[in-house]
């Protein structure tokens, strides 16, 4: 008998079924689990460790022999192998080719599947896998199964700059002796190709037609108003860029729409903030350099653009303190990890300034890279070219307390670094 709400969020590899079910948890105040997540985990361990994964008896001795952790806090799931945090390796190419032939393994699949059934001991919680709806969780009356087609998710993972062999993954998940990747006779199926990051309306309406209380955890958080000004910057930037540069934002269904969240993205042209401001439905905060406020023109103008005066590109503690007032007011601000913007169009090391936002609200990133603008204006250029510019943007970062249970510039550093690698990552159909 379950004692806790469980949402089972099922589909094959790059469906999009982990933004559904991140905005999904989100949105309901329940814990978000990745299994996926803890099968990727397990396989960078066993290839640490030197075993083969093309015996699956020594993978098993070798899962079983390791400390497991599996835990939640502040509403995410974290798993500890050994006392080793592995999250920075889920995605590595090694992890990616043989994550399959590891998870197939029966005694692995058992150990796991009952640190998921702990973790639904603990919370509500919001789980996304292959199987949860058809093994881990059969009982749950809120089963989901989101797909895409094979030439959409090849893409998606190829913008993510990851090498991950789809039809290979399908082959392996749905032909395995253990736990197969299928869809359960009682889940709603749905394309994600049709529905948003924060578009999992029609998923709530069924959960509350199946009985599940979907507003007696958290309430939507509004989402700031365009004032008039901000209203006609947003949509006359995007006609601008769209006719004579060719804009377009790929992924702009990963952006979360509403409640805190931080856009990160390189800094390439004067052009990027407002096209970036074009990835959301809703008005951003932006920081911008305090001397172009002397001009009476663009003092006027640009507060109401929700523009935020910076002094020496972003050095400014004064800026990142309002910057952490408006996230922790719910908002959306838009912050460049490299600080100022490139000379010769290539990413720049992150500064630490980002990494004191992200510690001191826990607010989610969203990772977006810029493509064309550099060539479009360059910075110390005085001429703009006609260039196409595109924005890709990444899938959601979220940080938990155990990220920052240390403080110092170090620390601030590295969770700069962290979102700044997953810029890096980004690509346009696969070519950087």
């Amino acid at each position: 008998m379950l004692i806790h709400h469980i949402i089972a969020i099922d589909g094959p590899a790059a469906s999009g079924k982990s933004s559904v079910a991140r905005a999904l948890a989100q949105r309901l105040g329940f814990s978000y689990v990745n299994s996926g997540a803890m099968y990727r985990a397990v396989t960078w361990h066993v290839l640490l460790r030197g075993v083969s994964v093309y015996e699956p008896a020594a993978v098993a001795a070798a899962i079983e022999q390791s400390r497991i952790v599996c835990d939640l806090i502040d509403n995410q799931s974290r798993i500890l192998i050994d006392d080793h945090d592995p999250t920075p390796h889920l995605r590595d190419d090694d992890v990616n080719r043989v994550v399959s032939l590891v998870s197939s393994v029966s005694r692995v699949r058992e150990i796991l599947v009952a640190h998921m059934r702990e973790c639904a001991n603990k919370d509500d919680v919001v789980m996304e896998g292959r199987d949860i709806g058809s093994v881990v969780f059969p009982e749950t009356p809120f089963k989901f199964y989101i797909d895409a087609s094979p030439e959409v998710r090849v893409q998606r993972r190829r913008a993510e700059g990851q090498r991950d062999e789809i039809a290979a993954r399908d082959r392996a998940d749905s032909s395995r002796v253990a736990s197969p990747l299928v869809v359960a006779p009682d889940a709603v199926v749905i394309d994600s190709s049709t529905i948003a990051i924060d578009g999992v309306d029609q998923i709530m309406e069924r959960l509350a037609a199946k009985g599940l209380p979907v507003h007696s955890k958290t309430e939507m958080a509004p989402r700031q108003r365009m004032n008039p000004y901000y209203w006609l910057g947003y949509w006359l930037s995007r006609l601008l860029a769209q006719t004579f540069f060719r804009f377009r934002i790929l992924h702009r269904e990963r952006m979360i729409q509403s409640g805190p969240v931080i856009l990160a993205m390189n800094h390439q042209s004067f052009f990027d903030p407002p096209l970036a401001g074009n990835a959301a439905d809703r008005a951003i905060f932006f920081l911008a350099r305090k001397t172009l406020l002397d001009h009476w023109f663009w003092g006027w103008l640009l507060p109401k653009l929700n523009v935020i005066p910076v002094d020496q590109e972003g050095n400014d503690r004064s800026a990142l303190k309002a910057l952490i007032r408006i996230l922790r007011a719910g908002e959306a601000t838009l912050v460049f990890p490299e600080g100022g913007r490139t000379l010769d169009g290539n990413l720049q090391p992150a500064q630490p300034g980002l990494g004191l936002v992200i510690a001191k609200t826990l607010a989610p990133v969203v990772p977006m890279r810029i493509f064309g603008a550099h060539e479009a204006w360059p910075r110390g250029s005085n001429r703009i070219r006609l260039h196409s510019i595109t924005i890709v943007v990444g899938h959601p970062i979220f940080f938990t307390q155990a990220d920052v249970a240390e403080r110092g510039k170090e620390v601030y550093q590295r969770l700069s670094e962290r979102v700044m690698n997953e810029i890096a990552k980004l690509t346009i159909d696969g070519k950087g």
